[in-house]
């Protein structure tokens, strides 16, 4: 249950746009090789032009941040190494030491063209990347395209090959360790400039080791105090310029004789991973596990809540280390937009839908997590894939009466995911309402309300298994795949919310939809909540549900056996609130009606308002045509001003000629706007 509430408070704060929405870096994908061969290598570059006073992060953050990636959507058959840094800068800010690039960046590609490659190379990106001013941080993503025609005339960036430490012959260099003092001794040829900062690129130093470095006429020394990681026998690799500026690699080695002590660090984090995340698919797959590493799969979509909520484990330091430590393959299985081949692959580990996440090894077997996944999680799961051992979050084998079982739970932990939060407020609403109200009345408004859940769950499982009879691929939230039904949604969000903000009166029947807001409309106002709660849960997956979906949606299931589980699944969720109707001393507890619901009911737009940003964020990613989601926007605020002009001159108090005017003057709008938006949908 405390994981749960975590898991809540978190999405929260995911759903929370952040303070800046205007990014102050402009990045773009360039060409720096001006003749494509066949068959051959081209560099490319990730190209950041940071506004003054804002930076982005070395592939070594430092105390804080995070490295910019660079995940391939379309690689047009070319095939891609790491980025390539160039040599950093030390900030420090008030003792938080970080390493970081300011102005114009390139992060250089090397790219192999294909030996068939003919015509033109259409590249596309997505790049993430985390920018900071004295003031904070913000991440933001952008997708990248790149045109690069094959044979000579491509336009080429300059860019100084000086910078990049990578691009040179490695300077060998030795290293003795003597009271937690790590002493570097480049080659007398190199001509390495011991005055300026070297950078370690892993957290064998701490940030603040490498502000306090020492030199003296031919060695460099670092204090390895509170280095985030154990320096073991082995290399030291560094990035250093020489006297004339130009950036060289330093791997040093352990001096002839010389040991490295294993308490010669304390390790109070782990280091962060800066392993990339590559796209998923069956042939990236076989090839890495053909080589014998280890596979993390991570089967993912925008719209998917509770997938985001579980990318935040990935940034926690110990499981980063950990991944990078095992040398893990991080896999990318995007199911934002339709996808057969990911849909597919998802049955195959008794799933649905996603977020879905395992671990593969070739003669080990499959590791799958579960739904919401933890620290731990990850880490035991790690842990026993790599010793060959059997992790399994759920075990396959239950009984029918268990899985229904699961069903039912998932079904009421479904009111404990962020997606259903927004509406969560609407029912507290309701139930404050009703609060010394007749019991017939709000014993009926309560099955009414799982009557909607319940029929809501049982449409969404018809369509499903029509879908599927029809050789579609669909499973759990698929209708979040389809931009105009994110679109509808989005707008519903926002309509409701204004109306709880007392922008407008929606009307005794959807008003009622507000939990009952209106005592004639309480019934039907009941009954589409219910509706409501469902649209707004399945993005979300709760624990023990998506093994229950994958159960009852698998090919040998009857359809009867699958309908009977989503009607589980919404008795579950509606459970909580029938409760509470049947049982309505529980709802003495609530203070009595009064102003406070007033207060309360406006409150509960914000959440609704923040869910629209979050869906007008999915939609940015499903929809590749800016423009559109630019209009859509725009939309919002003209939708939100029709309903202003609605509340401002419908109201009762106005003349019958006021109220004619301006709602029919409100109607067209809103609906004029919402047609343009459904007619160029992309």
């Amino acid at each position: 249950m405390k994981r749960l509430l975590t898991l809540l408070l978190l999405g929260c704060l995911w759903l929370t746009p952040s303070a800046d929405a205007a990014s102050h870096t402009k990045v773009d994908l360039v060409n720096l090789t001006p003749d494509i061969r066949p068959g051959q290598k081209a560099w490319v570059a990730v190209r950041f032009v940071c506004d003054e006073h804002f930076h982005i992060y070395w592939k070594n953050p430092g105390d804080a941040g995070q490295s910019p990636t660079i995940e391939w959507q379309d690689a047009a058959g070319t095939t891609s190494g790491p980025l390539t840094y160039p040599g950093p800068k030390m900030l420090d800010q008030k003792g938080i030491y970080n390493f970081v690039h300011e102005y114009e960046t390139l992060l250089l590609l090397e790219l192999t063209i294909p030996a068939n490659a003919t015509g033109e190379l259409n590249l596309k990106a997505k790049v993430e990347w985390l920018e900071c001013d004295d003031k904070g941080c913000y991440p933001f993503d952008k997708e990248v395209s790149l045109k690069l025609k094959v044979g000579p005339g491509n336009a080429a960036a300059k860019y100084d090959p000086k910078l990049y430490g990578d691009l040179r012959p490695t300077v060998r260099a030795s290293y003795t360790v003597k009271a937690d003092t790590l002493t570097v001794t480049p080659p007398a040829e190199a001509k390495l400039a011991l005055s300026k900062v070297w950078f370690p690129e892993r957290g064998v130093l701490s940030p603040e080791g490498v502000f306090t470095q020492k030199q003296d006429a031919t060695t460099k020394s670092f204090s390895l105090k509170d280095a985030s990681e154990k320096l073991e026998a082995g290399p030291v690799v560094f990035v250093a310029q020489d006297t004339s500026g130009t950036w060289y690699r330093v791997e040093a080695l352990p001096a002839a004789g010389s040991a490295t002590p294993a308490s010669a660090n304390t390790t109070k984090e782990m280091p962060k991973s800066t392993s990339a995340w590559l796209p998923w698919s069956p042939e990236a797959e076989a090839k890495a596990l053909a080589a014998g590493q280890t596979v993390y799969i991570d089967f993912t979509a925008e719209w998917c809540a509770t997938c985001q909520i579980n990318k935040r484990v990935y940034k926690h330091d110990v499981v980063a280390a950990a991944l990078a430590d095992k040398g893990v393959v991080l896999l990318k299985a995007d199911w934002t937009k339709k996808d057969a081949v990911i849909a597919a692959e998802l049955t195959k580990y008794g799933r649905s839908g996603v977020p879905c996440n395992v671990f593969l090894k070739q003669g080990a077997p499959t590791a799958l997590l579960s739904e919401v996944i933890s620290d731990d999680e990850v880490l035991a799961a790690l842990s026993a894939i790599s010793a060959g051992k059997e992790y399994r979050a759920t075990n396959e084998s239950h009984g029918y009466v268990v899985w229904l079982l699961l069903a039912f739970g998932g079904g009421a932990l479904l009111n404990l995911m962020p997606c259903v939060f927004p509406v969560i407020g609407l029912k507290v609403l309701g139930f404050a309402r009703e609060a010394g109200a007749d019991r017939g009345v709000v014993v009926r408004n309560g099955l009414l309300y799982s009557l909607g859940v319940v029929l809501s769950f049982l449409a969404l499982a018809g369509l499903i298994l029509a879908l599927k009879a029809g050789g579609n691929s669909v499973g759990w939230g698929f209708q979040m795949q389809s931009p105009g039904f994110v679109l509808g949604t989005c707008v519903l969000m926002v309509t409701l919310g204004l109306s709880l903000a007392g922008v407008f009166e929606i009307g005794t029947g959807l008003a009622g939809t507000a939990a009952g807001a209106e005592p004639q409309g309480g019934a039907s106002g009941a009954f589409f909540s219910g509706v409501l709660a469902t649209a707004v849960a399945t993005p979300c997956t709760a624990p023990g549900l998506g093994a229950a979906l994958g159960f009852a949606l698998d090919k040998d299931r009857a359809s009867g056996e699958t309908l009977l589980f989503f009607v589980v699944i919404g008795l579950g969720m509606a459970i909580p609130y029938l409760l509470l109707s049947i049982f309505p001393k529980l709802t003495n507890l609530l203070p009595r009606p009064g102003e406070w619901m007033e207060t309360l009911k406006q409150a509960m737009a914000f959440p609704l308002f923040a869910y629209a940003l979050y869906l007008l964020w999915v939609l940015n990613s499903q929809v590749e045509d800016r423009g559109w989601v630019r209009d859509a926007s725009l939309g919002l605020a003209v939708l939100a001003t029709a309903c202003w002009i609605w509340g401002r001159w419908g109201a009762p108090h106005r003349t019958d000629r006021e109220r004619l005017i301006g709602k029919t003057s409100a109607v067209l709008l809103y609906v004029l706007t919402l047609a343009h938006l459904y007619w160029y949908l992309p």
